[in-house]
């Protein structure tokens, strides 16, 4: 509580006549009051560190006399050779092993997949039909009106509508046809890149 105190007074709060005697005939609280001027003196950088004379002895005797503390390996670890023969160790290899092969195989069959399939469908594109390639009308057949207040000479008719729809179904054809006769050359100049 003293030491509150006397920092308290250091920095002008609660000044007392009291605790100014108090201070004056107390001998540690006159050694704290200089460590404290000390310490307020280095963090403002106003002086050097002052270490006095005996603090190279004091140091040496409080390393001197420091506690060691021993403290004993209980257990160690272990050796890549006894790691081997540990049960964990076998079990896991045992379960491992399996698993890698499995994973090793589902790899295989998995580009076997995808290469055939990528080969059949180059075969197939000089063979695809001649459908739709985007349907157009909703699923009731019907067009509908987006707002109510249209005025009715913007409208489209039923015939116009068709007609566009031709129109942007023979684009996508012609855009999906060419792109399947292009398709080869792009994957040939691909190829001779690798």
């Amino acid at each position: 509580m003293q030491k509150e105190l006397l920092s308290a007074y250091m920095d002008g709060e609660q000044v007392d006549a009291a605790f100014t005697e108090e201070l004056c005939k107390d001998e540690s609280l006159r050694q704290s009051w200089a460590t404290y001027h000390v310490a307020r003196a280095v963090m403002r950088k106003e002086s050097a560190v002052i270490l006095g004379a005996g603090f190279t002895a004091k140091m040496a005797d409080l390393i001197e006399h420091e506690e060691i503390k021993r403290t004993e390996m209980v257990q160690s670890q272990p050796t890549p050779e006894e790691a081997q023969r540990l049960p964990f160790m076998r079990k896991f290899k045992a379960f491992f092993a399996p698993m890698a092969q499995i994973a090793v195989a589902a790899g295989v069959c998995l580009v076997a997949v995808l290469g055939v399939q990528s080969f059949n469908a180059k075969n197939n594109v000089n063979n695809a039909p001649e459908t739709p390639i985007l349907q157009t009308l909703p699923f009731n057949n019907a067009v509908q009106e987006v707002s109510y207040n249209a005025p009715t000479k913007d409208v489209a008719t039923t015939d116009q509508i068709e007609q566009k729809n031709r129109r942007i179904g023979a684009m996508l054809q012609n855009y999906e046809l060419q792109r399947r006769m292009h398709a080869d050359t792009l994957n040939i100049g691909t190829n001779q890149a690798k």
